[in-house]
């Protein structure tokens, strides 16, 4: 009976800083276009993914993250994720600067509010 050869497929990731998706062996966690020697600076991606246009949203109306967590199904550290990928995306420093980002840059993010609970309450009695 022939034997079979297996050969090693490295897992799909998702790199925290770009979030494009790449193959790695267990111990890369981030992609080899956003790895770089430490002090060397350039800029990512500014594209905001629906999730992190939603978390904007809620930041420009002064959420905190207990409350963008609950709305959004999310943990509170999930949203802290965000929140920094965010940042980072947007070269803002705190939630202060990226809700003044969100108002300065409304229709240019693209948020897509959630619905809010009267909506829901007007699906809920149209039944």
């Amino acid at each position: 009976m022939p034997t079979q050869e297996y050969r090693y497929i490295p897992n799909l990731r998702n790199c925290p800083r770009c979030g494009m998706d790449f193959r790695s062996d267990a111990t890369e966690r981030i992609c080899p276009a956003c790895r770089r020697p430490d002090g060397e600076c350039r800029p990512i991606r500014p594209d905001l993914s629906l999730r992190e246009k939603q978390v904007v949203d809620l930041v420009r109306q002064a959420k905190p993250n207990k409350e963008i967590a609950y709305r959004l199904h999310l943990s509170e550290g999930t949203v802290k994720e965000y929140l920094n990928r965010i940042f980072r995306k947007l070269g803002v420093s705190n939630r202060t600067e990226l809700a003044i980002w969100a108002l300065t840059h409304k229709a240019e993010s693209g948020v897509i509010p959630l619905p809010t609970s009267a909506a829901a309450e007007k699906l809920l009695v149209n039944r």
